[in-house]
């Protein structure tokens, strides 16, 4: 005897079967990332650069800076600007100077990594990098070319420094 299997249970059995197969194949970033494509829409830079803090060295004044790869491709290079803060919060004059990060090894999206940069200036308790430039590594839909480096300029970067250097 010969058992018929009702077209209900085929519905049900095709349409999770579809289900499971939603989104195969497809790469999904790590959570806390955005795609690139809509960060440079918005003019939004694909890392967050946090605030420099003070550490103990007994040659220089020494700083710790965190960068967060906020985008969906990995960053392979940053440049900038760094300025230094005294005690009172003020920008220190003759403070500025460029600072960039590149690695062999890219900062993949949604990590985080610490950089350290030192002064001569004993009066710098706190500073900030002002991001200029990223090049970040992205996949192109030409396949046989894999990832391509392209570049990410801040177009509010001379704005940005002319503040952080009005800080008083």
């Amino acid at each position: 005897m010969r058992k018929m299997v009702s077209p209900a249970l085929i519905a049900v059995v095709l349409l999770l079967a579809g289900m499971a197969a939603c989104g195969k194949g497809e790469k999904k970033a790590p959570a806390g990332t955005t795609p690139i494509d809509q960060l440079i829409q918005e003019g939004k830079a694909p890392v967050v650069v946090g605030d420099l803090s003070r550490g103990i060295s007994p040659v220089a004044p020494t700083f710790t800076v965190a960068v967060t790869n906020v985008s969906d491709c990995p960053v392979s290079l940053l440049k900038g600007v760094i300025l230094f803060y005294d005690e009172a919060g003020a920008a220190i004059p003759d403070s500025k100077r460029d600072m960039g990060y590149s690695d062999i090894s890219p900062i993949e999206p949604g990590a985080k990594i610490e950089l350290q940069t030192m002064t001569p200036n004993d009066k710098a308790v706190g500073g900030k990098w002002i991001i200029k430039e990223v090049i970040y590594e992205k996949e192109t839909k030409f396949k046989e070319y894999g990832k391509l480096p392209l570049k990410w300029t801040n177009k509010n970067f001379d704005a940005e420094l002319a503040a952080a250097e009005a800080k008083k």
